[in-house]
């Protein structure tokens, strides 16, 4: 009997997973090619990005914001600065519509 609780504790918890994952995945989201970065900068706990091409979706203050958790994607991004190559592929989401905080997801870079 425990165990049959139990089970349906667990089926409920992953459907309740589920749906967060549905609910967090409906926002805005892009991929952009070739683009060259004109600002890169650090503030307070996240950094942010700009290009010279325009974004598709209209970015709070003409750039996407990385949180500080994602060091990964700024130094992927410094890298590109600092060698001078472009952004192969660029992917940043805007959970909260048009107008609205911009942030980068994923950052690519070929020769």
């Amino acid at each position: 009997m425990k165990t049959q609780k139990f089970l349906g504790a667990a089926a409920v918890a992953l459907t309740l997973c589920g749906v967060a994952i549905t609910s967090s995945a409906q926002g805005q989201s892009v991929d952009e090619y070739q683009k060259t970065i004109r600002q890169l900068g650090a503030q307070a706990d996240y950094f942010y990005v700009s290009f010279n091409e325009p974004f598709t979706f209209n970015c709070a203050y003409g750039v996407a914001y990385i949180s500080a958790n994602r060091k990964g994607l700024y130094a992927q991004l410094l890298a590109a600065k600092l060698s001078g190559k472009r952004i192969s592929r660029l992917n940043y989401s805007q959970p909260n519509g048009p107008g609205t905080t911009c942030n980068v997801e994923l950052v690519e870079i070929t020769d």
